[in-house]
């Protein structure tokens, strides 16, 4: 096993022993993948490393991991079954066999997951709501299993096909967009990560819960507080992200503050375009593109504050996960997660949603007032401590115990 799993396994507390019969508890989560470096693949290893380590039955069903390794350390007692139906694999094909295809392989994976389903016999059904091209299939299910779908985007952009699109196209696109939400009310639960995208999905779900996501990670001990005059920044590199806005913010900084340096890990389509519109911006010797890392903790606390400057989160985890390491964070107030975790000014800034101007200005005071940031960053620690996993897990098996 790899060493560095030991240090996700959290102390089980003998009254979560007590209080719930975790060896009752049998969940079986789906998923098309855990293949990539990524926020909602780390929390949902995380999620079913802590029930496993506490005797509960897990089982993780993929249908498109195929031959690429399981990206996070599971526990050992995570049974990994991988259907081996590669859906992505049908835009090979011309529209009409695409078609025929899909019903086709539809199909197999039911009876795929039906098969599993009869042997695991779980008492709880996972997914998420990246799945919901084929979530539809996991209610049809012949099982009393409960139904559980797990929102880790905001609503408003979860499956946005009308992006971009306009006339015809986006009327077929929104067609399609509420054909694909509607598959959502036949699960028993929606669990989301805010209030804010709760209330959304409440015009669809039956029944909706919120329960945040719990920090990978919350050290015992952090680095003391040093000024490396450092930002990073952290996320897939996409427009949700808005690492442009970053870009251009820090760009009406530099020059007031020409020690300074944005780092930013990650990933992605935008990497070629974020380097041109750094190349561009004259930035090249003080905003760096570095790939994706296990050991993010290390840079969270070789940095000064951190900035996310997303257009939309679920939840925004890696708020949490730099808090933790004791440093503090300029967020856009986006929808959802950066308001319910920075209280603006004490553990943090929070800055008007897609304002670069604003962004500037934020960045500018913390890296003009070194004490102050140091400050919020040791509230921003004891905050973060409310979104330790043995916290946040009781929701669940609370919710699992039903």
């Amino acid at each position: 096993m790899n060493p560095v799993f030991f240090l996700y396994l959290p102390k089980i507390s003998a009254s979560i022993m007590l209080q719930y019969d975790t060896k009752s508890i049998n969940v079986m989560y789906v998923l098309g993948s855990v293949s990539k470096i990524g926020g909602v693949e780390r929390v949902i290893t995380d999620k079913m490393n802590y029930l496993a380590n506490i005797g509960c039955k897990v089982t993780l069903v993929t249908y498109e991991q195929g031959t690429h390794p399981i990206i996070y350390p599971l526990h050992p007692r995570v049974r990994h079954i991988d259907v081996d139906v590669r859906f992505f694999q049908l835009y090979k094909y011309s529209y009409p066999k695409r078609f025929f295809e899909n019903i086709k392989w539809r199909r197999t994976y039911y009876q795929r997951l039906q098969k599993i389903v009869d042997e695991v016999r779980p008492s709880v059904i996972s997914t998420v709501t990246y799945e919901l091209e084929y979530c539809d299939i996991l209610p049809k299910l012949k099982t009393s299993a409960k139904f559980i779908i797990e929102s880790h985007c905001a609503k408003s952009y979860t499956k946005d096909f009308t992006d971009g699109r306009t006339g015809l196209k986006s009327f077929f696109s929104k067609v399609r967009m509420y054909m694909q939400f509607r598959k959502i009310a036949n699960y028993d639960i929606l669990v989301a990560l805010t209030q804010g995208d709760a209330d959304d999905w409440r015009r669809i779900a039956t029944r909706v819960e919120v329960i945040p996501n719990p920090v990978t990670l919350y050290p015992d001990t952090v680095k003391e507080y040093h000024h490396s005059r450092r930002i990073i920044a952290v996320g897939r590199l996409h427009r949700q992200k808005g690492f442009d806005m970053l870009i251009d913010a820090f760009s009406l900084v530099q020059k007031k503050c020409p020690q300074w340096s944005v780092s930013i890990f990650g990933g992605g389509e935008e990497e070629k375009v974020l380097k041109q519109r750094i190349l561009d911006a004259k930035m090249q010797d003080c905003i760096f593109i570095n790939s994706p890392t296990q050991d993010i903790y290390s840079e969270y606390q070789n940095s000064d504050f951190l900035v996310l400057s997303s257009r939309y989160e679920g939840f925004g985890l890696v708020l949490i996960e730099a808090m933790s390491c004791g440093i503090p964070c300029v967020a856009f107030d986006c929808p959802y997660g950066p308001k319910d975790v920075i209280e603006d000014g004490y553990n943090g800034l929070l800055v008007d949603n897609e304002n670069v101007e604003s962004l500037a200005e934020k960045i500018l005071w913390m890296c003009n007032n070194p004490e102050k940031c140091e400050a919020m960053g040791v509230v921003a620690r004891k905050s973060a401590s409310l979104y330790k996993i043995e916290q946040i897990m009781p929701r669940w098996l609370e919710l699992y115990s039903e």
